[in-house]
């Protein structure tokens, strides 16, 4: 079986956001992915500051983005393996975020953070 894992720690920083008629949508996420030994799986942290107001619900959209983006890596389309995800920051608006949009941009900032991290085909 084939799988992706990353070479080297990167931090990204990746912005959702779509205009819709009069609304839109907004999400902001900063991650760090970071590889880890062979067998360590995927992980998430949450190391948001105390004083950052993102709703709980919005860290699990962030969450979810991260698992169903790492079903699908950038080299081959293998699921990803090996690495820690964390969470460093995140930005909102009031009317333009939700679950979904946390979730997208969690998507993207995977997927960006894997392409600058080195990643690589694994054969397991």
């Amino acid at each position: 079986m084939y799988c992706e894992t990353i070479t080297r720690t990167v931090e990204v920083d990746f912005t959702h956001k779509k205009q819709i008629g009069d609304g839109g949508e907004f999400a902001r996420v900063r991650l760090r992915l970071e590889p880890l030994p062979s067998g360590a799986g995927l992980q998430f942290a949450n190391e948001l500051p105390d004083n950052n107001l993102i709703r709980a619900e919005w860290i699990r959209g962030i969450q979810e983005g991260i698992q169903q983006a790492s079903k699908t890596g950038v080299v081959a389309g293998h699921p990803v393996v090996d690495l820690r995800v964390t969470l460093l920051s995140g930005t909102y608006h009031d009317s333009d975020s939700n679950w979904r949009t946390f979730s997208l941009a969690a998507q993207g900032a995977f997927w960006d953070g894997m392409r600058k991290a080195g990643a690589k085909i694994l054969l397991r």
